[in-house]
């Protein structure tokens, strides 16, 4: 679990440091009137700080070695989930976004995290659920309704 946490905390390092870099170009602003660029600055600076906090609290000890990170690691793990995410967009269109949501929910439920039916179908339909009511009702985002109508 460290060494994920370490990894992970990397890659939120990287992505905030790169959230404030490119903020820069848009004006700042002072603390006491800020600009357009002021907060997505001041978040990806935020974001970089704590990264870099868990990323030297997970340092490994000596006694593991590099070739123990990588270690019993799922592998196929990624391209399951890249593809699945592929077809999810080819899909979106024509199933719809419920459908084609609870679909992809249940696929990576059932497949990357091997659950019962019950469990698959429960967390399906409330990732599904909850999606829809923050994109739909919530932002009012237009969703793809696909060949049901919903």
């Amino acid at each position: 679990m460290k060494n994920n946490d370490q990894r992970s905390s990397l890659i939120w390092l990287l992505i905030g440091l790169a959230i404030a870099f490119f903020s820069r170009k848009y004006n700042l602003g002072t603390a006491s009137s800020p600009g357009p660029g002021f907060l997505p600055f001041v978040s990806g600076a935020a974001m970089a700080c704590l990264a870099l906090v868990v990323f030297i609290q997970q340092i490994p000890k000596k006694k593991d070695t590099l070739k123990s990170l990588w270690a019993n690691k799922r592998w196929l793990a990624v391209p399951i989930v890249m593809a699945s995410l592929v077809v999810y967009a080819i899909l979106l269109s024509t199933l719809g976004f419920i459908l084609d949501t609870f679909l992809l929910t249940a696929f990576l439920l059932r497949v990357m995290e091997p659950l019962g039916w019950g469990k698959v179908l429960a967390g399906a339909t409330g990732a599904t659920l909850g999606s829809y009511a923050v994109f739909h009702l919530w932002l009012e985002a237009q969703l793809p309704a696909g060949f049901l109508g919903f």
